[in-house]
């Protein structure tokens, strides 16, 4: 269940079209099931249906960033739902691409959760290489459990995933054949949903990553 709460500046800058909401639930299903263009991506058990569409004018919210008043303010008034509705709210992006909420944060902070992204980056803007709506892809990773893969650098624990090569830094664009951890056996995940490249660089999860959500989402999720 995907719940869309929309922000719009007074200006009217910010405006979601229902065309591009409906391709940005067509987007984290075809990602969550792992139809990707080389078929390597998991399918996950995870599935997306828009059940409302809220818009809100109020040059504020449109602003806010993560952790400000601005940010409490607009979740405390729009979220709806409980630990396994996923409510995506959409702003100026308050100077990032997007940012999520973990699921074991659901019961000490249950207005604060889910995801914000910036509103062009949903798919059929122009904002290119991020209007593929693979933002709300990675946050909705964030949301289900998942860390970045550049998580830890090339040493420790990383993104707790066996499968996801290690990676020392995040990677932008698209760099095939990128190797930041000589000690791993593979170059980095570049096209792993969980790195920062380009929407159209990024197009798969993993099995342990799905594991991972699964884990997750039964734990601090599912019927909370």
């Amino acid at each position: 269940m995907i719940q869309q709460n929309g922000t719009a500046g007074v200006s009217g800058t910010g405006f979601v079209p229902a065309t591009w909401i409906a391709k940005q639930i067509d987007v984290l299903n075809d990602a969550y099931a792992g139809n990707d263009p080389v078929g390597h991506g998991a399918n996950t058990s995870f599935r997306f249906s828009l059940v409302s569409t809220n818009y809100t004018v109020n040059s504020s919210w449109y602003n806010a960033g993560p952790g400000t008043s601005a940010e409490r303010s607009m979740k405390t008034a729009l979220r709806i739902g409980s630990a396994d509705d996923l409510n995506i709210y959409t702003n100026s992006g308050g100077g990032y691409l997007g940012w999520a909420t973990f699921p074991s944060s659901y019961q000490n902070a249950k207005s604060d959760d889910g995801i914000v992204v910036y509103w062009a980056s949903l798919p059929l803007s122009g904002y290119v290489p991020y209007n593929e709506g693979d933002t709300a892809t990675h946050e909705v990773g964030h949301w289900l459990g998942l860390y970045h893969t550049f998580q830890g650098g090339c040493n420790g624990s990383g993104d707790l995933i066996s499968d996801t090569e290690a990676e020392r830094s995040a990677a932008f664009g698209c760099p095939v054949g990128r190797d930041t951890c000589r000690k791993s056996s593979a170059d980095d995940p570049i096209t792993n949903f969980m790195d920062y490249t380009d929407d159209d660089c990024m197009f798969q999860f993993t099995a342990g990553q799905s594991g991972r959500m699964d884990s997750q989402y039964a734990t601090y999720r599912a019927g909370k």
